[in-house]
């Protein structure tokens, strides 16, 4: 190979320059590792050094966050500007968010205080305003026990259920589980308008399906009636239930749910599987953290309805309540939770037909609801066999039957599966 005089001057260049780099520099170049190839697999390189690992207990915070410091209801007006508040201090995260404002940290504007209201109003603040670094939002079992109460939290499940409405009476009370006379069910007796009580029992697939805090639910119920003074009733479907399920309020110790449903009149009326008309139910859903194994339920429902036979439809305020606890876990992974259930349907306008004698099918009798109202109670038993499965039982039972009752005895079997 011939080189000429130029290219033989250019190499002896680069050659003494490589050289005359110090031999240290040379040395860390070489110490330096190649790049993994793709599909390698990359060790652990070990504990963090001593300066590093001794950092906040051995995290290391990478930034504060943007919502870290504000409470499920906000972080106060110190946040906007103009709230009052004094200037941040460096050592005191005020003015959250700021150097002080990381995950894993309180940002509480409470001291301590003396006094009973004092304690309980800077409680309630931290409860509300501030935020929880180890409270992580989501369903759990024990938020969920109830069989007659929803729960606040939206989940993607369906449920299985079966039940029983046993000697209900005075059941055409507003139109809330069946359409009196003339569409509704047929006299069982030629002197008496109404049968003495009937028994209804059911089936239903709910089904309720989530995205976060929002979910959509179908209950689509078959239902079977008998009535008592003639053995009448029918079978068949029930009225379905479509409706919307949000949460607006989550933190550890308290959780508020909006419930909006819609009953659609597919039920047969005169046979007592429907009651014949359209109607609403918005609502509120409350959930409350007692004690790690103890948690109440509760739902506020207001049921108005559209159509019917006037004036026996009316509105009425629907209450209902589970207080939750745990029983026994053959271990942590299958608790069995037991709870006390109560329901009161708080009846506001609207009527019925009585169960009585009459001298003629055209004198149609009326008696007012304004001011009455049923209730109940019982109790029930779940248990969760997985994170995905459980089942539950459970009854309840009138408190004031002589005002008449959806069933003096009610029984539910439910199996629910969530994915």
């Amino acid at each position: 190979m011939h080189f000429s005089a130029s290219q033989a001057a250019g190499f002896c260049l680069l050659t003494a320059l490589a050289w005359a780099v110090p031999a240290s520099h040379r040395a860390a170049a070489q110490d330096v590792a190649p790049r993994p190839l793709a599909g390698t697999i990359i060790e652990d390189p070990g504990p963090l050094p001593a300066p590093l690992a001794s950092f906040e207990g051995g995290l290391i915070q990478a930034g504060h966050c943007a919502s870290c410091g504000t409470g499920v209801l906000g972080g106060g007006l110190g946040r906007l500007g103009g709230g009052g508040l004094p200037a941040a201090d460096p050592l005191d995260p005020v003015g959250c968010p700021g150097p002080h404002c990381v995950p894993g940290r309180l940002n509480s504007h409470c001291p301590e205080h003396e006094g009973f209201m004092s304690r309980l109003l800077t409680g309630l603040y931290e409860c509300l305003m501030v935020p929880d670094p180890c409270y992580e939002p989501g369903w759990r079992p024990i938020m969920d026990v109830g069989l007659f109460t929803e729960c606040a939290r939206p989940v993607s499940q369906q449920r299985i259920r079966m039940g029983s409405q046993q000697h209900m009476t005075n059941y055409t009370r507003n139109s809330f589980r069946m359409a009196p006379f003339p569409i509704g069910p047929i006299p069982g007796n030629p002197l008496y308008y109404v049968n003495s009580y009937a028994n209804t029992y059911e089936a239903s697939l709910y089904t309720e399906i989530s995205a976060g805090n929002v979910a959509a639910t179908f209950d689509v119920p078959f239902v079977l009636t008998t009535f008592s003074d003639n053995g009448s009733g029918g079978s068949g479907f029930g009225n379905m239930v479509v409706g919307t399920k949000s949460t607006i309020f989550d933190s550890e110790f308290l959780q508020v749910g909006m419930s909006f449903k819609s009953s659609l009149a597919v039920g047969l009326p005169i046979s007592g599987l429907g009651n014949g008309l359209t109607s609403i139910e918005p609502g509120v859903l409350v959930g409350m953290k007692i004690s790690e194994d103890m948690f109440l339920q509760l739902n506020f429902n207001e049921w108005i309805p559209f159509g019917g036979v006037p004036p026996y439809p009316g509105a009425m305020l629907i209450v209902s309540g589970s207080l939750n606890r745990k029983l026994w876990q053959a271990n942590p992974a299958v608790p069995l939770f037991g709870a006390i259930e109560y329901a009161g349907y708080y009846f506001q306008s609207g009527g019925y037909m009585p169960y009585q004698t009459i001298a003629s099918t055209t004198n149609i009798p009326f008696v007012s609801s304004s001011g009455n109202a049923y209730q109940q109670m019982g109790p029930s038993l779940r248990l969760f066999m997985t994170e995905k499965l459980d089942m539950a039982c459970g009854a309840m039972f009138a408190l004031n039957p002589g005002q008449g009752s959806w069933g003096d005895q009610q029984y539910r079997l439910e199996f629910r599966f969530r994915y």
